[in-house]
């Protein structure tokens, strides 16, 4: 499964990266964990949602995936080299973030489970 594989950590370490140097293509950089939750909250609702933790971390996968074949091969993945990672398994290994961070297992993250050393 591609959630635990080298590659797919290689991914999500890169979108961390990404997401915590402030290189979000649209966003400006952020400066804690409640600016992440309010620029994650398109809901509007003081918590991210799956889908908006997904949409928000995604950015990155579209970025590298420069060919626009919904897959990070290795000529995409920095480095050049890893296994290729598809889009749904990048959904998929975000999902199982969000579900670690969200400690309280409401579904939805807060500023303080943002704010937690990933899990």
């Amino acid at each position: 499964m591609a959630v635990s594989s080298p590659t797919g950590s290689v991914l999500f370490g890169t979108v961390l990266f990404l997401v915590a140097t402030g290189l979000h293509a649209t966003t400006p950089a952020v400066g804690s964990s409640r600016d992440y939750l309010t620029r994650m909250d398109t809901g509007h609702d003081g918590r991210v949602s799956l889908a908006e933790f997904q949409a928000w971390m995604g950015y990155a996968f579209a970025r590298m995936d420069v060919d626009g074949d919904g897959i990070v091969n290795a000529r995409e993945l920095p480095g050049g080299r890893g296994k290729p990672v598809s889009l749904a398994e990048h959904r998929a290994a975000l999902e199982a973030t969000f579900r670690r961070q969200d400690r309280d297992h409401d579904g939805f993250l807060d500023a303080r489970e943002l704010a937690a050393p990933p899990q």
